[in-house]
């Protein structure tokens, strides 16, 4: 596998928070592109799948207060070099583009992924 270039599936900017698989890993990266520290969280693609599940059946509810929203989905800060937080922080605009594009499935061929490996 020396020398292969690591495969990457993500999703843009446009739906809210972005998000990248990396097959290699097996672990979902999340973050907000407008956080300009660019932190992410990780998440194994069992815990990505069932978030996407909650968040289009409405029953995922983040963390509010006032403009600012926490949304706890990481289950992999420990598998880092240096640990990263198991939360993504964004805004409510950021917010409720993410949950439209994860309504209209712009997030399911990252889901299907678990099925494929």
């Amino acid at each position: 596998m020396e020398g292969q270039p690591i495969e990457t599936l993500s999703v843009g900017v446009y739906s809210g928070l972005e998000a990248e698989y990396q097959v290699r890993s097996g672990v979902v990266y999340v973050r907000d592109p407008e956080d300009p520290e660019r932190r992410c969280t990780q998440v194994s693609l069992t815990r990505w799948s069932r978030f996407l599940i909650s968040v289009k059946a409405g029953e995922f509810t983040p963390q509010q207060e006032g403009d600012l929203i926490t949304v706890v989905i990481g289950d992999q800060s420990h598998a880092a070099a240096s640990p990263l937080p198991s939360f993504v922080m964004t805004n409510r605009r950021t917010w409720r583009l993410f949950v439209k594009g994860v309504k209209r499935g712009e997030f399911d061929h990252l889901s299907d992924q678990r099925a494929e490996n």
